[in-house]
């Protein structure tokens, strides 16, 4: 059945940068130092989106970003091997021949799996929509102020064990301070920008405050609001986002955390938006 989407359509290139990078360096280094330098250029920009892959799975917990680093590293193995010998000579040996493509076959049934069931997608889309449907308001406009939308009966390590599921399945960034966690829904393509900047750093994001007293605070950026199609009830729009992390929150205390993830895939969503 057809579902009616608040949110304007994904039109965001960001997905599409690095790639974009990665074949303009190769061909680049190919063009001006010879194919097989290429080659090894682009094996050693493989090896640093590998770092940066692993460095997700630090910040996140997330396990399938430390597959797809593992899978970085192996192709950026095997492209360093192929740049010493010319083209129709590699590889070298059977053994090589065999470890290649056992390798791609078992990486890409892995990174199909992965993307097929969304474990390496960032969710914030899908929360954002999530946010919008009880809305059916209009017309008051958008303010910056932060709104306190509730409170939730939650100990502290309940809401520290309710921020690394976030992280983990990518529902949200999350930041720790002393006093409070919070959330940052984080859109595919656009999480390069907070795994290596604090919140305080980013004013325009959406975020999504659980202090340790329970208290729930949510900021809702210009930038996100502009990204619905109508212009919903701003207020009202707050408040729901706050509630549906409070819902999920309350879901994570009871052992259903799944369901979390049931929601967000309910939208049916693409992988790359």
């Amino acid at each position: 059945m057809f579902q009616s989407r608040k949110l304007k359509p994904d039109r965001s290139i960001g997905g599409l940068i690095i790639p974009l990078i990665i074949v303009f360096i190769f061909g680049l280094s190919a063009l001006i130092f010879g194919f097989p330098t290429g080659l090894k250029v682009l094996a050693v920009v493989f090896w640093i989106f590998a770092v940066y892959c692993s460095y997700i799975f630090i910040r996140t917990g997330n396990t399938g970003h430390l597959v797809v680093s593992a899978d970085q590293i192996f192709v950026g193995i095997m492209l360093f091997i192929a740049a010493d010998y010319m083209p129709g000579r590699w590889p070298p040996r059977d053994e090589w021949k065999i470890a290649w493509i056992a390798g791609i076959i078992f990486f890409g049934v892995l990174i199909v799996y992965l993307a097929a069931t969304k474990k390496i997608k960032w969710r914030g889309r899908e929360v954002l929509e999530l946010a919008a449907e009880p809305v059916e308001e209009t017309g008051n406009g958008y303010t910056p102020r932060p709104r306190p939308v509730g409170k939730i009966n939650i100990s502290k390590q309940e809401i520290l064990s309710f921020a690394h599921f976030c992280a983990s399945h990518l529902v949200s960034v999350t930041y720790v301070s002393p006093r409070q966690v919070t959330f940052v829904p984080v859109r595919m393509g656009e999480e390069f920008t907070f795994m290596f900047r604090g919140v305080s750093s980013n004013p325009e994001v959406t975020w999504i405050s659980f202090d340790f007293d329970g208290e729930v605070v949510v900021h809702i950026s210009h930038k996100d609001y502009l990204d619905y199609a109508e212009p919903l009830a701003f207020d009202k729009l707050c408040e729901s986002l706050g509630l549906l992390f409070i819902e999920f929150a309350e879901l994570h205390q009871r052992g259903e955390g799944v369901r979390v993830i049931d929601r967000l895939d309910s939208l049916k969503m693409s992988y790359f938006s």
